[in-house]
């Protein structure tokens, strides 16, 4: 009995949550004045019964027919037309759904637009039809006139259903992020865009006295709120702003207040809601747009840093290639030439200096590829840490490159993450090349330094400098740069990072700050051997 209960109490309450937020909406839409014969020009409660069903299944349905039909039993019409827009208004919310989600596929957190075109065509466009058929038919048979007609009445109920739709029905399906939204956001902005939007609205269609915006084209003076909540707080934003300035439209247009009431009522009516669908279509794309957009710039950047490491780890099988392979053969050919050289006994004069050149020659390539190898990856970044690779990457360029470079570094670094290491490796390497090639400054400085639980990394120039346009961060115009800056860019975004280039009077500043991350400690093979016969022996 108890596991019964406890299997049906979740159900009970989303019937009770449906049934009251349904009631809810719909005596707002009928509370508008200019409602006729239960004809509402703007139906919230349809959104309501849609997401209800995508949201929790068909089996909410009783909670919507019985609110459907308790909202308009309460309202002057006969009991009959009561019922039969109860069935109407929870067939179309059954239907939209099973569209919206057998047709249309729609991902419940409307983040593609495709998934925006589903709603606003399977969801506001068909499913709306079969409510307002069924209503319209039934108010009829019953002798009850709404608007001017049957047809103009049919009109005004379709359109008002799939502007509910799509106001409502995106407000409740991003109920749950509301609160993400409130611990997360900058008080001060939403405080300003709400505070924007009402002030904006109520100035358009509020009951200022002396005052009425009379011009149609003035409505759009919210449009830019609708647009900033989308940018900044995608669908629970743009569907919050729309959600309010609809509330606020529909009062004032019915209270004769507003650029919608210089017309015939159906007209106001029709112009009212093709301004609430194009602001709530425009907020629901424009987030969908900019959803689409970070998703693809999260899998580039995911690919980016999965390139990296790729080229990280070829990087260290061609050094050991290269050191292990290539070098042992070289190293085994200058053996063979030294032994070679002692076995001619009489040589003439000619065979000894070509010798001598092979074996100068074969030096030369030994020495080069010992240093390619390095480069590629230095075994001491492994072995020691970054700073042994550090110093020994500073000492072998300053020795070829004439340049002076010093090298701070804490005396207290220990091991840092792997890829951190390598990371820092390479920003150094890829900056200290330019400075090499590009600033012309006989200096070098790089400085490594700690601070709470960051590392600040700082490599200074006294060259040339580089442009105004190439100050800042790279990552703001990446096509001004080339692949290494790209690269260091890419390199400090992966790890969460942020690079910033600085002009130093004379020279450049590059400065890189990255969240620290400690090596976790590993056993070795033999420890954990060792440790598992431990275990076997206890």
């Amino acid at each position: 009995m108890l596991s019964h209960f406890r299997r049906f109490s979740p159900y009970a309450v989303r019937l009770v949550t449906v049934f009251v937020l349904y009631l809810a909406a719909g005596k707002l839409g009928l509370a508008a004045p200019f409602t006729s014969g239960n004809v509402s020009p703007f139906w919230p409660a349809s959104g309501i019964a849609l997401a209800s069903v995508l949201l929790w299944g068909y089996r909410v349905w009783p909670a919507i027919a019985s609110a459907a039909f308790l909202v308009n039993f309460w309202s002057p019409i006969p009991t009959q037309a009561a019922l039969g827009i109860a069935v109407g208004n929870t067939s179309a919310a059954l239907v939209g759904a099973f569209l919206l989600r057998r047709v249309g596929r729609l991902n419940l957190g409307l983040d593609r637009l495709r998934d925006v075109m589903a709603l606003l065509t399977l969801g506001a466009l068909i499913s709306p039809i079969v409510a307002a058929t069924i209503g319209t038919t039934t108010l009829s048979l019953a002798h009850v006139k709404a608007w001017s007609g049957v047809a103009t009445a049919l009109a005004v109920w379709w359109i008002g259903d799939a502007m509910g739709i799509l106001i409502a029905a995106p407000l409740v399906l991003a109920a749950p992020e509301a609160l993400i939204l409130l611990r997360r956001s900058n008080t001060v902005e939403l405080s300003t865009i709400f505070g924007g939007t009402l002030v904006t609205a109520l100035l358009i269609f509020g009951p200022a006295p002396g005052y009425s915006v009379r011009d149609d084209v003035l409505a759009f003076a919210v449009f830019p709120f609708v647009m900033w909540a989308a940018i900044r707080f995608r669908l629970i934003g743009a569907s919050l702003i729309c959600f309010t300035i609809a509330m606020i439209a529909v009062w004032g247009t019915a209270h004769g207040k507003g650029p919608f009431v210089s017309h015939q009522p159906v007209h106001n009516a029709v112009l009212l809601q093709l301004f609430l669908a194009v602001l709530s279509i425009s907020g629901l794309a424009l987030s969908a747009v900019i959803n689409e957009r970070t998703r693809a710039e999260s899998a580039l950047r995911s690919l980016s840093g999965r390139l990296m490491r790729i080229q990280d780890d070829e990087r260290r099988r061609l050094a050991r290639e290269l050191h292990d392979s290539s070098g042992q053969h070289l190293v085994a050919l200058q053996m063979n030439l030294s032994a070679l050289s002692r076995h001619i006994s009489h040589p003439d004069a000619d065979c000894s200096g070509l010798l001598l050149d092979c074996q100068q020659i074969l030096n030369r390539v030994v020495k080069e590829i010992r240093t390619l190898s390095y480069l590629l990856h230095p075994p001491l970044l492994d072995e020691t840490g970054l700073g042994s690779a550090l110093q020994w990457y500073v000492d072998g360029l300053a020795q070829r490159s004439n340049v002076k470079i010093e090298l701070h570094l804490p005396a207290d670094l220990g091991r840092l993450s792997q890829e951190l290491e390598t990371a820092i490796f390479r920003i150094v390497q890829e900056c200290l090349t330019n400075i090499h090639r590009h600033s012309g400054s006989a200096t070098a400085r790089i400085s490594l330094a700690v601070q709470r639980d960051q590392l600040v990394v700082m490599v200074c120039d006294e060259g040339r400098g580089v442009r105004p346009e190439l100050l800042g961060d790279p990552a703001a115009s990446p096509s001004s740069f080339g692949v290494g800056i790209r690269g260091i860019t890419e390199r400090v975004r992966e790890l969460g990072g942020r690079i910033r280039i600085k002009n130093a009077t004379p020279g450049t500043i590059v400065k890189v700050v990255l969240p620290q991350q400690r090596r976790t400690p590993r056993l070795t093979m033999e420890s954990s051997v060792g440790e598992k016969a431990r275990h076997r022996g206890a």
